[in-house]
This record gives structure tokens, C-alpha cells and sequence, in this order.
């Protein structure tokens, strides 16, 4: 275990845990799962729909491993609806601010491309 004091000189962070956090972060179609998640509760299906690329297995490990790193919450409703949704864990709602702008970015990205060329 690697213990650093943060650099504002605040309480000792477990590096090996927080690396482990930021390894969930760059795997392939998390940033799309959590934009996508930072705009409210989701269905799988309606994930899928936002995510039309991503197949449904790789979806659902997807949402199992950021669930475990709790950046994702599964709940279930009660009935009779009965159906689970998505939405950004504890660790994710600070994200918001930064998938917000990655979003709006992405938007914005054809246009950018096209003055770059």
C-alpha cells in the first residue's frame, strides 16, 4: 500500500486505491456510460440506446465493474415496476462538473475538427 499526503497537505490517501479508481475511468465506453448517466437515472435499455456501439455484454460488465468501484448505483425499483436503474454513484456525482463539459464537448467536436483541418 502507497500512502502520499495530498498536495493542499491534507489527510494520507491510499494510492493504490485511488490509482485503482482512475484505472476504472479510462476503460473503454466508461466516459460514455457516466455522460450519459449524469443526465439522470437509466434503464440498461435506455443505455443502450445512448450508447448504440457498446454491445450488451460489455455494457454490463462495464456497469458491474464501475458498481464495484462506485462510480455507478444499481437500484431496484419496487412494484410494480420491478425494473433496475443506473445512476452516477457517490464517487461519480463530484465528476459531474467535468462530464458536463466533457459533453458539451463532445457535442461541439465535429465543428472543432472541421477548423482544425
Amino acid at each position: 500500500m502507497c500512502v502520499e499526503t495530498n498536495l493542499m497537505g491534507g489527510a494520507e490517501v491510499d494510492r493504490g486505491e485511488t490509482d485503482a479508481i482512475f484505472l476504472h475511468l479510462t476503460g473503454r465506453w466508461v466516459l460514455q456510460i457516466l455522460i450519459a448517466l449524469s443526465q439522470g437515472q437509466m434503464r440498461f435499455t435506455s443505455l443502450r440506446r445512448a450508447i448504440p456501439r457498446v454491445s450488451a455484454n460489455v455494457l454490463t460488465t462495464r456497469l458491474r465493474e464501475l458498481e464495484t468501484a462506485h462510480l455507478v448505483t444499481r437500484t431496484t425499483l419496487p412494484p410494480p415496476a420491478s425494473y433496475q436503474v443506473y445512476e452516477l454513484g457517490p464517487l461519480a456525482e463530484e465528476l459531474r462538473p467535468a462530464l458536463d463539459y466533457l459533453d458539451r464537448w463532445r457535442v461541439s467536436l465535429p465543428e472543432l475538427l472541421e477548423s482544425v483541418s
